[in-house]
């Protein structure tokens, strides 16, 4: 309930750069998740790292917040090769930040920005599960980074969990579809 209010509350602020489907591998259903992009989320913004700056969070189990240069980058990784839920993305190895996990598992050594979504999406499943607990838990455990320790536990979840399904069909909103080849065609 509290999660639909503060999701209501970003779109009453904004529209979502785009809609995607997301849904964590214990879960049976697809959901559809926006993201919002904001320049203060931005590689090159001015505002402080790590709470703003080149940053991704999720904030609810149907919000999560990028900067537009990361939007873009997961907008040209969709439209090259472009997943479903059919074909869902999951984070390779289950880890974003081992290489050698990642490696072993056949994946790259750096993770995509499609990726790095589905490790968001992973944390909109925790959102479902916790509900209130997941601000608080979230705030204490996202900065200690996925790793081999107890208080990792919360990043590694949601780098296990996270399936992204592809873009929802004609969510992608104009300033994005500008950066893709032909312009506006998405």
């Amino acid at each position: 309930m509290v999660h639909a209010i503060v999701s209501a509350g970003f779109h009453l602020m904004g529209s979502p750069a785009f809609r995607i489907y997301g849904r964590g591998r214990r879960e049976n259903t697809w959901r559809e998740i926006s993201v919002f992009a904001t320049h203060r989320r931005d590689l090159q913004s001015r505002w402080p790292a790590p709470l703003f700056r080149g940053t991704c969070i999720t904030w609810t189990t149907s919000v999560i917040a990028v900067g537009w240069d990361f939007a873009t980058q997961v907008i040209r990784e969709q439209y090259r090769c472009p997943v479903s839920r059919d074909h869902p993305l999951q984070v390779s190895g289950g880890r974003v930040r081992d290489s050698q996990r990642r490696k072993e598992a056949g994946g790259q050594n750096y993770p995509s920005a499609s990726e790095i979504l589905a490790h968001e999406i992973g944390h909109t499943w925790q959102a479902r599960r916790l509900s209130l607990l997941y601000w608080p838990i979230g705030a204490a455990f996202t900065l200690c980074r996925e790793g081999d320790h107890w208080y990792n536990w919360f990043e590694n979840q949601a780098s296990e969990e996270g399936l992204f399904g592809g873009i929802v069909c004609g969510s992608v909103c104009s300033q994005l579809r500008r950066e893709l080849p032909g312009g506006t065609n998405q």
